[in-house]
């Protein structure tokens, strides 16, 4: 047992030899990064509405919101949505009036409650572009007559391009996050090559990659009502919703 005992740690030296014989001998490498971008076709839409309801109690305003999301839920039944293309946050509280900041002396009067709704769209109501707005024209008309507001993307307007209360989307971002990666590697690659050239090195081989999704960043929570649509790639635009992808790698050289 003891002279067992005692190779086992001859062998877990050595490995520690080894070890530290690597890292103090790393092989060579030239770091690059590049970028790749795909554009698809939108498969989902989702229109950004909310309910908001303002009273000096909070009590009162809870009532009236909950009023107001039951009326929006009948007017949603009656108009064909199902309950899976229908997303709510549940309702939030906030101070009425100026938000998080007053000006000096001043105190809210009130209370604010909301409630964010995320309505759904998809399949072949996407495939004709002018039945598709009409129907999104008739459901904010609908909407807006039982309380129902617009509602801001969590998505900054510039980088998304330009302000929308509806969004546009692909569930399934795989494939083309495969074609832009495919096509930030075939940028990666001569970058190195012209920096091997330089130092008068030939490359060898990648010795580490990642490759990691660069899409918007959201500006707000989104909670849980989202989770399942990639918002960082939220578009405005049903026919170019951008993809895009960063890789990073370190090639070997001699």
């Amino acid at each position: 047992m003891k002279r067992t005992y005692v190779l086992f740690l001859f062998i877990l030296a050595c490995m520690g030899a080894l070890t530290l014989c690597a890292q103090e001998n790393p092989k060579p490498t030239i770091s690059v990064n590049a970028s790749g971008k795909a554009t698809a076709r939108a498969d989902i839409a989702i229109v950004l509405m909310s309910v908001r309801s303002t009273s000096p109690l909070a009590a009162d305003a809870l009532d009236q919101n909950n009023k107001k999301v039951e009326d929006v839920k009948a007017h949603l039944t009656a108009l064909g949505y199902k309950d899976e293309q229908v997303k709510f946050t549940g309702n939030r509280f906030a101070p009425s009036g100026g938000g998080m900041y007053y000006p000096a002396g001043q105190r809210p009067t009130g209370f604010d409650v909301y409630n964010n709704i995320y309505i759904s769209i998809e399949g072949p109501e996407l495939n004709d572009i002018s039945q598709f707005n009409k129907r999104v024209s008739a459901l904010l008309d609908e909407l807006s007559k039982v309380g129902a507001t617009t509602s801001n993307t969590p998505i900054s307007s510039i980088s998304m391009g330009g302000s929308s209360v509806v969004v546009f989307s692909i569930k399934d971002p795989a494939r083309y996050e495969n074609q832009a990666m495919l096509q930030a590697l075939d940028k990666a690659r001569p970058l190195a090559d012209e920096v091997a050239q330089h130092m008068k090195v030939q490359i060898t081989g990648i010795s580490w990659s990642t490759i990691t999704p660069s899409g918007r960043s959201a500006t707000g929570a989104q909670g849980s009502a989202l989770d399942e649509i990639p918002y960082e790639y939220f578009s405005s635009s049903i026919d170019e919703v951008p993809v895009r992808v960063r890789v990073d790698v370190r090639y070997t050289y001699k």
